[in-house]
């Protein structure tokens, strides 16, 4: 394999998002605080309606698609030197990117369904609503488990977004374009040293 596509850890896509995390959940903020909260207001609609979770939905997927069609990193991935792209090098298109973003998403979901149902178990209220979650908690935990351990098995480490959109994650060298060495000078000759002339 050459220095350009070996794959990425996993621990170092894990870095990159908690990164990206935070970066959504910052304009997810700002979605809520322009755009859904004077919505809510003019169209008397309550708080976390389908129109705010289906507006924080395309915000998701416009950030993960804006970058991954645009260089390939998303922010988190620029700081740990990963790319996404396409098994044969080239940069995702937008429908690629649309679909790997939309496993993503669900995969993450899955991620923190157990966290979720731990939440949920704690207020009785919901519990009554949701009488399963803690079975579902325990699906999701598999799922995860399994996908991380056929990524550890894949000699291209993908996870299931991968595989769905057929991309890859690469971990890219300390300096992708090195610069071209510069030319010695050759030292000065004594005569030129001493005499001025």
């Amino acid at each position: 394999m050459s220095e350009l596509i070996l794959p990425a850890p996993l621990w170092r896509r894990l870095a990159a998002s908690i990164y990206d995390g935070l970066l959504l959940i910052a304009l997810w903020m700002v979605t809520l605080l322009l755009i859904c909260l004077p919505l809510n207001g003019v169209l008397g609609l309550p708080p976390g309606n389908a129109i705010n979770r289906g507006l924080l939905l395309i915000v998701a997927l416009g950030f993960f698609v804006w970058f991954w069609t645009r260089g390939g990193q998303t922010l988190g991935m620029r700081a740990w030197r990963l790319q996404v792209r396409r098994g044969e090098g080239a940069l995702l298109r937008l429908p690629v990117a649309v679909v790997r973003a939309m496993a993503l998403l669900i995969y993450w979901g899955l991620v923190l369904t157990p966290a979720a149902a731990s939440m949920i178990h704690r207020a009785p209220s919901l519990e009554s609503l949701l009488p399963h979650v803690q079975n579902a908690s325990i699906g999701a935990a598999l799922i995860v488990l399994l996908s991380l351990v056929s990524a550890r098995l894949d000699a291209r480490r993908r996870l299931p977004q991968d595989w769905i959109a057929g991309s890859e994650v690469v971990l890219l060298p300390l300096n992708p374009f090195p610069a071209a060495p510069k030319n010695k000078r050759a030292p000065k000759s004594a005569k030129s040293v001493s005499d001025p002339n």
